[in-house]
């Protein structure tokens, strides 16, 4: 009998084990391309970590930058409320001397506004 003939008498457990062979085959092969996968997805998980790490670290140092410039500001401020309220209080004080009903301005008058006027008063409040 030859070879044909026997192998064609098996050709159904012939065709089984061909295609359970490629069906293992293509289990394994997609085994190790999810386990691919899933290694890039952690790694593309890990960047999107480290990356979004560091926006939040430039975002608190430039909001602590912020909040630093605005308390300047409000030092600043307040510094030339003080000095202005001071020289308002004094002009008010000389306003009401009794010389003001016939000339606009005496030495103490002067001398207060001139002092306002000498120090740095081009920076905003």
């Amino acid at each position: 009998m030859p070879v044909f003939l026997v192998l064609w008498k098996f050709k159904y457990w012939i065709a089984i084990a061909v295609l359970s062979f490629m069906w293992l085959g293509q289990l394994a092969y997609a085994n190790h391309l999810s386990k691919k996968l899933r290694i890039a997805g952690e790694q593309c998980a890990a960047k999107i970590q480290k990356t979004e790490q560091q926006h939040l670290d430039a975002l608190t140092e430039k909001q602590n930058a912020i909040n630093q410039v605005s308390a300047d500001y409000e030092k600043a401020k307040s510094e030339q409320r003080a000095r202005i309220e001071t020289v308002t209080r004094t002009v008010q004080k000389i306003v009401e001397r009794p010389i003001y009903q016939q000339h606009c301005f005496d030495a103490d008058g002067v001398s207060a506004i001139n002092s306002l006027v000498a120090s740095n008063t081009s920076e905003p409040p």
